[in-house]
């Protein structure tokens, strides 16, 4: 049986949600699995590397070393790269065991060398032990869930490196010398990471601060902006209601009670806004032909778009369908259309296309709530070729009571309306300019299951 959700978006009778680990893992797979250049390099050097101790030691160690450090390497990489919330405690598990595993593949070499007579070997060896010291100080930096066995690794590195020239000191006050430098680069390293490890700290207060100052700023605005539209809405209401009490011919009372109403109707609309901007509106989701839904859309469109602009429509291939509530998409489109005609008042080109879309790509949209979008999706877009929003605001103007328009032209709950509705029916808005120029609004939407022999696209525009 189907448990139907709570209106305040939470699910009856729900188990507590298990802890997500996604936070701890994705700085890791930022730091291991994004840096390609970082990745590229590495790769490279140990290749030369490795060629050029083959060449030296007249041995297949090194080769042998190196190709099996890169295909550990690709493979961890690979998977992070795969890797999408939520994750679970045997996830994250799994993850830090790849990362120890794949660490300690490339320590092997540099502490082997490190051990050797050869003083060319050795001091390769030691070059490689350094260049883990400064990877894992750089881009380790502030992971306090991996800073435990990078310790470990840095730790039993500088024991190497003390044993190998204690040994070979030719006296007690050199062995003396040598320990002391070595304990002393140490624990000024040590406290070098341990000191990254409090910057980072410091660093996420801080943008924890700064994220809860601007949802509180979000919050005056939206408070301010409610207070501002219904005290503008209830004045209209009470005036007219005074007014009926003064007027005796029946006509100008029914002219005034239609007036009440219509503001009555505007209070309705916004609130409409308020629960689809937060995500709590009533939703009746069902399969849409898209083609079938922008054609009757199309008709709607045209009447509000001047004769200076032009309209395109197009519905995608034969049997694209999404889920969703027809009622709150045709109003969400409405408004994406609306934006785009108002961002072109000499006239222009708006263009509302469908595409089926298969997520995640490198061009997913992102939701508010960081949730990743994976599995078949249906994209519609809705283009014009007008000045377009600067790069700085193309988030800003999601937000409630923002506004690009000229005072008392728009009401600023129309692209946070778009984005509550996308993200509670499991979709995601995304916007961009376009190169061309004009500005792309991407709803993105579950596609109905019955779509699954549509073909997909992964490509991040669709043709027109």
């Amino acid at each position: 049986m189907r448990v139907e959700p709570a209106h305040d978006g939470r699910t009856e009778d729900a188990p507590p949600p298990r802890r997500d680990f996604w936070p701890e893992a994705s700085e890791l797979i930022q730091a291991d699995a994004r840096a390609s250049l970082d990745i590229v390099v590495r790769w490279s050097v140990i290749t030369v590397g490795a060629l050029a101790l083959w060449y030296a030691m007249a041995a297949p160690l090194p080769l042998i070393w190196a190709m099996s450090y890169i295909v550990i390497d690709a493979s961890y990489v690979s998977i992070m790269r795969r890797w999408r919330p939520p994750v679970r405690l045997p996830g994250y598990v799994m993850i830090m065991a790849m990362n120890i595993v794949t660490s300690s593949a490339f320590a092997v070499m540099p502490y082997y060398l490190i051990t050797t007579d050869q003083l060319g070997l050795a001091f390769v060896g030691l070059c490689g032990f350094l260049g883990m010291c400064v990877h894992n100080l750089v881009r380790h930096r502030g992971l306090t869930h991996v800073a435990v066995w990078d310790v470990i690794l840095m730790g039993i590195g500088a024991a190497l490196v003390a044993w190998v020239f204690v040994r070979d000191a030719a006296s007690t006050g050199e062995a003396v010398l040598i320990l002391t430098g070595v304990v002393g680069l140490s624990v000024y390293f040590g406290v070098a990471y341990l000191g990254s490890l409090h910057i980072r700290g410091r660093l996420n207060n801080a943008e924890m601060i700064r994220a809860e100052a601007q949802k509180m700023e979000a919050v005056g605005r939206l408070t301010g902006g409610v207070a501002h539209d219904f005290n503008n809405i209830l004045t209209v209401i009470l005036g007219n209601l005074d007014l009926y009490e003064e007027l005796d011919q029946p006509g100008e009372r029914d002219s005034v009670v239609r007036e009440a109403q219509v503001a009555a109707n505007r209070a309705a609309t916004l609130t409409a806004q308020l629960l689809s901007f937060s995500g709590r509106a009533t939703l009746r989701p069902e399969p849409i032909e898209i083609a079938e839904f922008l054609d009757g859309m199309g008709t709607m469109y045209r009447r509000i778009l001047p004769a200076t602009i032009t309209l395109i429509m197009d519905a995608g291939p034969p049997g694209l369908t999404c889920r969703a509530d027809p009622n709150q998409l045709s109003t969400a489109l409405l408004n994406l259309v609306i934006n785009a005609r108002d961002a072109m008042p000499e006239g222009g080109h708006i263009s509302v296309t469908a595409r089926p879309r298969k997520l995640p790509n490198p061009h997913a949209p992102h939701r508010s709530d960081g949730k990743r979008l994976s599995g078949r999706f249906c994209a519609i877009a809705v283009r014009d070729n007008g000045p377009g929003i600067p790069e700085a605001r193309l988030e800003e103007v999601k937000a409630p009571f923002f506004t690009t328009k000229p005072l008392g032209k728009g009401s600023g709950l129309g692209l946070s309306m778009v984005v509550g509705f996308a993200e509670q029916t499991e979709g995601a808005l995304s916007l961009r300019n376009r190169p061309e120029g004009g500005l792309e609004a991407t709803l993105v939407l579950p596609q109905a299951e019955r779509d699954a022999t549509v073909p997909l696209t992964d490509a991040p525009d669709m043709a027109e």
